[in-house]
């Protein structure tokens, strides 16, 4: 079912197409905190839902749903025959739901009479609040008995108050501030069980009647403000619902935003889209935490502080807007590991996998407050914070953040390699941990011959490949930024990585393949699964170069190339399936990867091969807007070819890594290789066959901007590129995005 999601800042809202948070839907509610505040907001008419006609997202903060009245004589005209009224009100009666998320939700409901003759119009107004956890509506099992929340009527109606009643003495009163413009003729209460954890909850049925003269209109505005100890949102009166206002100062922030990104324009107008949309999704996703704007994972389910996912995001966006990383790093270093906790999976200097605020974390029923179990995030940080460094040539950020670096550096070799062999592995140490801890986190991602579940430590492939650029990548900054000490410490990071590298390309090497396996287990025994994760040790470099070859040819082969991407699992694997999450389903970021180390490696058919099917998909989703995933089902199948790949049920969208993969795809396009020392930027350009020109305005270096533009030449089909510097003024590397 198609869902429609709005965000504000650390609130976001999720409604089916015509705007109804239906009480039962998975998902459907307004959410503070990790929490469900606004469980159910359903319209009937007469008991009938209204027909869907349209609606339209604005920004991902305000959207506008068309509807109209349903069919027969639940809407009866005064002083006409019954006969009449069945016949003639059908469509009489337009309403426009407008609705905006920001501290709350704000909506207005405007009913117009587009009937000859007045109309008597009852509608009803379901409302709920069940303050259930989100990893409760994930689906995590919780059973408690008792009620969830109760709710006081003021006003006859026009004002409700839903408070929860807390299960453990550690988790916060929450509440919920729920008005209404209009009162209504009556109200009901009834009581309603939670599916998701047994709990009771108040449903309120506010019951409304309007007698609408012809194209009379009246508008009823409604606002729920969740309140929660510390946080405060205070209602807004609802004599004037602002829209206009509130909705041009939300669109002033994103127009802020796009000024400051690099803009993207081309001859192809679903690429100019994507690229775009991107953008945008990349703004709705950040929120604040502290001081810093920080990217969430994505939305529904993943709209948290994350270390993965917010920084190959962040490094995905580095050409886009430098600040997204430095903000995302400067977070992540204010939690890193202080100790070892094995209910958390922490550990000294281990940057964190997920943080969360909701009730089960507060009580301790869940680990995320934060949780580290994440084999691979420090490896990202150090990684994201030397490509940061090159990008900015910044040496206080430099100053900044090395203790944070020195102190993963130190995780790596002490804890991440478990065993002292040099790779870098994970075992779970919390009963509620997640069982593998690469990005392949679902608990059948891994098998072969070994069985679903191999022996720990894993040493999972793309992960020395992360710990390889770490080490590189380190000691490059440190011979441009560091001091004595850091200099002498470059070359100890280059022979370790030059150690890992050799002992990787042995290790790992699957021969009859001529691939990488997918992890040692831990008896350093191979993980024989055909999968896309190999792509990312291109990204990385750590692949000898007489392997690149043959690891480029066989991530191109139809069992992994689907026509849409390259899918997580080759179709030859016993346990495939195209609908899976990480077993033969495509992800856009994973292929964005992937093309990244293809370009690397000089394969630039391959590189554009993938770039195009990547494209191809996108235009098939709404706003060319790339999801978290979707199933890989081959595009071509007994000769009939697909109009668009199969939608994954539950993924998310917009999701940060998934909107990150546009703007990384177009800087492997590129070959950019910025120096942000001497705020220089090479190109050495590739375009697909859809793109005959392609400008870049205000492109990031140091703290200057550059645009480069670069065309077809249409008698030698050559690729020619122009650099020039900005006219805008010099950028303040500190700017940050409020």
């Amino acid at each position: 079912m198609e869902t429609i999601t709005l965000k504000d800042d650390q609130m976001f809202l999720v409604s089916d197409r015509t705007g109804e948070i239906k009480s039962g839907i998975e998902g459907h509610g307004l959410y503070f905190e990790d929490t469900r505040y606004l469980s159910n907001l359903e319209l009937t008419i007469n008991g009938q839902a209204p027909q869907a006609l349209n609606y339209n997202a604005d920004y991902n903060i305000a959207a506008t749903f068309h509807l109209s009245s349903p069919y027969f004589s639940q809407l009866q005209a005064l002083d006409s025959s019954i006969a009449q009224a069945q016949t003639a009100v059908a469509h009489a009666v337009s309403i426009i739901r407008k609705r905006q998320v920001q501290n709350g939700l704000l909506e207005e409901l405007k009913f117009t009479n587009f009937h000859p003759e007045t109309l008597t119009v009852e509608f009803t107004l379901k409302v709920s609040a069940d303050f259930a956890d989100i990893f409760e509506v994930r689906g995590y099992p919780r059973h408690l008995e008792g009620t969830a929340s109760q709710v006081e009527v003021r006003d006859g109606g026009k004002r409700l108050q839903f408070r929860s009643n807390p299960v453990k003495p550690e988790i916060p009163v929450r509440a919920l501030q729920f008005e209404s413009s209009l009162a209504p003729q009556s109200y009901e209460i009834n009581e309603v069980v939670s599916p998701h954890n047994g709990l009771v909850f108040p449903q309120v049925a506010l019951h409304y009647r309007l007698e609408l003269q012809t194209e009379q209109a009246v508008i009823l505005n409604l606002n729920a403000s969740p309140v929660q100890a510390g946080n405060d949102i205070a209602a807004r009166p609802l004599t004037d619902s602002r829209f206009a206002q509130q909705v041009a100062a939300a669109h002033a922030t994103f127009e802020q935003w796009e000024k400051d990104c690099m803009v993207v324009q081309s001859n192809d107008f679903l690429f100019n889209r994507l690229m775009r949309t991107s953008r945008l999704d990349l703004r709705s996703l950040l929120q604040r935490s502290g001081d810093y704007m920080v990217m969430t994972a994505g939305l529904p389910w993943y709209f948290s502080f994350f270390g993965r996912d917010s920084l190959i995001a962040s490094i995905q966006t580095l050409s886009l807007d430098v600040n997204i990383a430095r903000d995302t790093l400067r977070a992540l270093a204010q939690y890193q590991g202080k100790e070892f906790n094995d209910w958390r999976d922490e550990e000294p200097g281990k940057i964190l996998h997920e943080l969360r605020r909701g009730d089960m974390t507060l009580s301790g029923e869940m680990p995320h407050g934060p949780y580290y179990g994440s084999v691979d995030s420090t490896l990202l940080f150090i990684w994201c914070y030397a490509l940061t460094l090159e990008w900015t040539g910044d040496r206080e950020f430099f100053k900044e953040l090395w203790p944070a670096v020195e102190k993963g550096l130190d995780w790596a070799a002490r804890y991440g390699d478990m065993d002292g062999d040099g790779f870098i592995e994970f075992n779970r140490r919390s009963e509620r941990g997640i069982l593998h801890q690469g990005w392949k986190d679902s608990d059948e991602s891994m098998g072969g011959s070994l069985g679903p579940h191999p022996a720990g430590p894993i040493a999972l492939v793309e992960v020395q490949g992360y710990y390889y650029a770490a080490l590189t990548s380190t000691a490059r900054v440190l011979r441009r930024f560091g001091d004595t000490s850091q200099q002498a410490l470059a070359g100890t990071l280059d022979t370790q990585a030059a150690r890992l590298k050799e002992a990787f390309n042995r290790e790992f090497w699957w021969p009859e393949e001529q691939f990488f396996a997918q992890a040692l287990d831990g008896q350093k025994k191979q993980v024989r699964n055909i999968t896309s994760n190999p792509g990312h040790c291109l990204w990385s470099g750590i692949v000898d170069q007489d392997k690149a070859a043959p690891v480029a040819a066989r991530l191109m082969q139809p069992d992994l190339l689907s026509g849409w991407g390259i899918r997580t699992m080759s179709s030859a694997d016993p346990t495939y399936n195209p609908m899976s999450y990480h077993n033969g389903s495509v992800w856009p970021h994973d292929n964005s990867l992937i093309a990244a180390g293809l370009r690397r490696y000089g394969f630039e058919k391959e590189t554009l091969d993938l770039v195009e099917q990547l494209l191809a998909a996108a235009t098939t989703f709404p706003d060319s807007r790339l999801p978290e995933l979707y199933c890989g089902f081959p595009r071509v199948e007994d000769g009939i070819e697909e109009a668009a790949p199969a939608a994954y049920p539950v993924s998310c969208s917009p999701q940060a890594w998934a909107a990150g993969s546009g703007p990384y795809l177009l800087q492997t396009l590129l070959d950019l290789q910025p120096d942000g020392d001497n705020q220089t930027v090479r190109a050495n350009p590739v375009l697909p066959a859809s793109l005959e020109n392609l400008t870049l305005r205000g492109l990031r270096i140091g703290n200057n901007r550059v645009n480069l533009a670069c065309w077809r030449n249409p008698q030698t089909g050559e690729i020619q590129a122009l650099t020039t510097r900005s006219e805008e003024t010099p950028v303040d590397s500190a700017t940050t995005y409020k």
